[in-house]
């Protein structure tokens, strides 16, 4: 009994424990079970919110997003939605992506597509996409070959360039443009004429290059300032280009300086029959915020091959002819000859001499006397500026002063003139030689200048002449070239007791109305109407200067006659009533020491 005992109670401890076991190994079974479980579900919620990471990565790129399916867009973000301006009447999905890429890419992009599914890898391109209203925008698409819902298919990502292509073009013209006058820029121009002489050199052609520069451009800019003179050279291009042809190419070179480049004229004669219609288009009036300006321009001329067969031998030839053409008068057209290049070296080296000139002491005045006809006294002088240059020798202002009035050195050579001039006349008073007018001729870029006035003061105050002892010489084209300025400063002058002349008259604008505006001592005959006397045999010379005679004197003005050179001119003069004369009649521009030498041994009454 004792031993079934024991036998049942071992058995019930080995299902307890086989129990115990079971429950354990089950418990464990259940921790891992819920451990997999709580793994599959973070995996799940991971997964989850990568693909709305992704999602929203995609709908907030700043890129279009699309793709395609066995030949439909399946999926599109949402920029590409407002590129392609999808309505609720037009959308993308359903569509081929040829369907939005312009005619003249659907080739191309056809070709990528085959070679992506090919195995190739993606592919960028710049092409024009086909947007739904029918309207096109460039773009840049990449496309590469994707796994989408378990299919192959097409991932474009779709950039708009629109804006940076438009910047590029924008570049790209202001590269060869000029960004004030739209015409070509210098750049442009020595690409063009490269081109048109290598045509020029196969077709056996000529090619002419010219080169233009405005006439009183500086003073004008200095005058009214560079919004004015920005809208002169605007107004400028546009009628050149009115007057050129469509073959002509038009190009500005800098400042007040332009280039012109033609092709294919049949004749010289027809060159330079289009040259005159560009300086006459330019001489016409132009008016600028109520301000009427008067402008011309010097052209200078050269001709391939006979004047050069490098776009730099051309256009240094033309400049040179162009600097001719100024030298002649302005406003007129010179064709490139073999004397240009010596003066063009003559140039050179005046410009450089320029630099330091007063440095150097090279300059000198020389007084041509003026002499009293009623009285034989010499009444004034007129400083005359010389220049010992080194090398060219002895040079007269219209030699230099069109070059200095290039550059500031203008200035202070008109400045130096001036006080040099006063300081002379009133050594020549303290000396005994009586009291003597001095003329000083004002140059084209001292007008304007701000300091002229002051300038002029400071000369009277240091040497001690009275204003009315000096007398200020204006041409009537530097008068006329801007009344208003001209009418300021001479008042300005006229205030401080110096007297002011109207030199070579007749030969400008020949203007009355300043004649009553400006505030005028004198009138000064130009020389050619006084030698014509002579030889007048139609006596229109001679009505000429008996009318400025009377014109002068009806507005109570002095009238001095240059260029006197005979007794029968001197006669005339006399006759009808011209109150000086200035020539070689009387003497040659002098050194100071010779004047004095002159004003010495000078008896009145042989004029009398």
């Amino acid at each position: 009994m004792q031993i079934r005992d024991d036998i049942y109670t071992r058995q019930l401890g080995r299902e307890k424990r086989a129990r115990e076991e079971a429950e354990r190994l089950l418990e464990q079974k259940s921790r891992e079970l819920y451990k997999q479980a709580n793994e599959r579900n973070r995996a799940l919620t991971a997964l989850a919110e990568s693909e709305e990471r992704y999602r929203l990565i995609v709908e907030l790129s700043p890129d279009a997003i699309l793709i395609e399916s066995e030949g439909k867009i399946v999926f599109v973000n949402h920029t590409a939605r407002l590129l392609f301006k999808e309505s609720q009447s037009r959308t993308l999905k359903g569509l081929s992506v040829l369907d939005i890429t312009a005619p003249q890419n659907r080739a191309q992009a056809t070709e990528v597509i085959k070679t992506l599914i090919q195995g190739a890898d993606p592919r960028q391109t710049e092409e024009f996409a086909l947007r739904l209203d029918g309207s096109l925008v460039e773009v840049s698409v990449r496309r590469a070959f994707v796994i989408f819902a378990g299919q192959p298919a097409i991932q474009m990502v779709v950039r708009d360039i629109s804006v940076r292509k438009t910047l590029e073009k924008q570049l790209a013209y202001q590269a060869t443009h000029d960004t004030l006058t739209g015409v070509s820029n210098r750049a442009a121009l020595f690409a063009h004429l490269s081109k048109s002489l290598a045509e020029a050199k196969n077709l056996g052609q000529p090619v002419w290059v010219a080169f233009l520069d405005l006439d009183r451009f500086k003073q004008i800019n200095d005058r009214f300032g560079h919004r004015v003179g920005d809208q002169l050279l605007i107004i400028v291009t546009e009628r050149l280009t009115h007057v050129l042809r469509r073959t002509d190419m038009l190009g500005r070179f800098g400042g007040d300086e332009f280039v012109i480049v033609l092709q294919g004229c049949p004749t010289g004669n027809t060159t330079s029959d289009l040259f005159e219609r560009v300086m006459a288009s330019i001489r016409e009036p132009i008016t600028i915020d109520s301000n009427t300006l008067h402008v011309g321009c010097s052209i200078g001329v050269a001709t391939y091959p006979g004047d050069g067969e490098t776009p730099d031998e051309l256009l240094a030839n033309a400049d040179a002819a162009m600097y001719r053409a100024k030298q002649s008068g302005r406003n007129r057209c010179q064709f490139y000859n073999s004397d240009i290049q010596e003066q063009l070296v003559k140039r050179t080296r005046i410009e450089m001499g320029l630099v330091d000139i007063l440095d150097r002491g090279e300059l000198f005045i020389e007084y041509q006397p003026q002499v009293s006809i009623e009285t034989g006294m010499v009444s004034g002088a007129e400083a005359l500026l010389r220049w010992e240059h080194p090398e060219l020798g002895s040079l007269t202002p219209n030699e230099f002063i069109p070059i200095a009035e290039e550059s500031s050195t203008i200035n202070s050579i008109g400045a130096w003139v001036v006080r040099n001039a006063c300081n002379q006349i009133a050594q020549w008073e303290r000396e005994g030689l009586g009291k003597l007018r001095v003329a000083v001729n004002l140059s084209a870029r001292q007008l304007p200048e701000l300091s002229l006035s002051s300038i002029v003061q400071s000369a009277l105050i240091s040497s001690g002449l009275a204003p009315d002892r000096l007398d200020l010489e204006l041409t009537e084209t530097l008068m006329m070239s801007d009344i208003k300025l001209t009418q300021e400063t001479l008042l300005e002058l006229k205030q401080q007791g110096v007297q002011i002349s109207v030199d070579d008259f007749g030969t400008g604008y020949s203007s009355l109305v300043y004649l009553q505006t400006l505030p005028l001592s004198s009138l000064k005959i130009d020389k050619q109407f006084i030698q014509a006397l002579q030889n007048d045999t139609k006596h229109t010379s001679n009505k000429i200067v008996i009318t400025l005679i009377k014109l002068a004197h009806s507005l109570k003005l002095r009238v001095v006659a240059e260029g006197v050179e005979t007794q029968s001119q001197l006669h005339f003069l006399r006759q009808h009533g011209c109150d000086e004369i200035q020539g070689y009649l009387c003497s040659p521009p002098l050194r100071a020491a010779d004047f004095s030498a002159f004003m010495k041994n000078h008896q009145p009454q042989a004029w009398c």
